[in-house]
């Protein structure tokens, strides 16, 4: 097989510890892999030693400043554009890939239709992580992820199957960087993080760009990032609810939002309210305040001939 060039970019905001620990591995894996590749950290103006540490300790390691903090989506624009690779690879800084993850991942950009691959995610007890690969259904106008056993997923791997997934999480994914830049990237209603690698995968479909998911090449998540360090977990709640108040409103079909999603709404809100759950009313309203560019965007995509909606990418994506 031809091994494509390939940039590994890990977004870093105050990570310096957690960096330390994992930068090791990185640089194991790309030293393993038969191909060209290069390692790229964004730091995204932080405020302890990460790009000290890095430079003395990973001189091999390009590092990119910002001057200011622009979040996840902005470090990973910054990275790619200082890649020069056509094959992307995004890491957390609190991911450790193993060895030999990049290979079984960028084999499959042999393929014209690969926008991204997935790896297996394991957290730090050796659980597989069902973000790994994101098959979903719909259910009361909301999407809901369905569950998957890893030794049913590698069945169907010896069988000859494609295993066909949503989206890649952001967290640890290889994709092919024209595509990315044909998509725009990431979409800036979802600043500043949350459901933008959702709505990317999406967004890919339907131009007919298919996510993969490869059970053998493997990282570990030990979730220590930055946004649960750094954000209350109350607004952490409520942005996410908000973003896939957005996600839902851009990819569901016109009749499933009318007849299915927006009644939901409406019951939820009052149970909510009755619960005295006031995350739910906060992220409706935040989202309701954006709606104009939701409206926009979604009359963007039809345009652009992304004209299936996510009912219809969920059906063809699954088995």
């Amino acid at each position: 097989m031809d091994f494509i060039p390939v940039s590994i970019i890990i977004p870093n905001y105050n990570g310096e510890q957690i960096l330390a620990n994992n930068l090791v591995s990185v640089v194991r894996a790309a030293e393993s892999y038969p191909g060209e590749s290069e390692i790229i950290v964004v730091d995204d103006a932080s405020q302890d030693n990460s790009v000290q540490m890095i430079t003395m300790n990973f001189p091999e390691i390009k590092v990119v400043e910002h001057d200011i903090n622009k979040g996840f989506a902005e470090a990973i624009h910054s990275g790619i554009k200082s890649s020069n690779s056509p094959i992307i690879v995004l890491l957390n800084s609190d991911v450790r890939p193993d060895r030999n993850f990049l290979a079984p991942l960028i084999r499959w950009f042999s393929r014209d239709d690969t926008f991204s691959v997935s790896p297996l995610i394991f957290d730090q007890c050796g659980k597989p992580l069902r973000v790994s690969w994101n098959l979903g259904k719909i259910v009361r106008g909301e999407i809901r992820k369905r569950n998957w056993n890893l030794e049913d997923a590698r069945r169907l791997v010896r069988r000859g199957w494609v295993l066909k997934s949503l989206y890649a999480s952001g967290g640890s994914v290889a994709f092919r960087k024209e595509m990315f830049l044909q998509l725009h990237g990431f979409h800036p209603i979802y600043k500043p993080f949350y459901y933008e690698d959702r709505d990317l995968g999406t967004r890919a479909w339907k131009r007919r760009w298919q996510t993969i998911f490869e059970p053998e090449s493997t990282v570990v998540h030990d979730h220590s990032g930055t946004i649960k360090r750094f954000f209350p977990a109350t607004k952490i709640k409520v942005i996410k609810r908000r973003n896939r108040f957005f996600y839902l409103w851009f990819h569901l079909s016109t009749r499933k939002l009318i007849f299915s999603h927006f009644p939901w709404i409406l019951f939820r809100l009052l149970f909510r309210l009755l619960r005295l759950d006031m995350v739910y009313v906060i992220a409706l309203f935040k989202a309701l305040s954006n709606l104009g560019t939701v409206i926009k965007s979604r009359v963007k995509l039809k345009t652009e001939n992304h004209r299936k909606s996510l009912e219809e990418i969920i059906e063809e994506i699954g088995f």
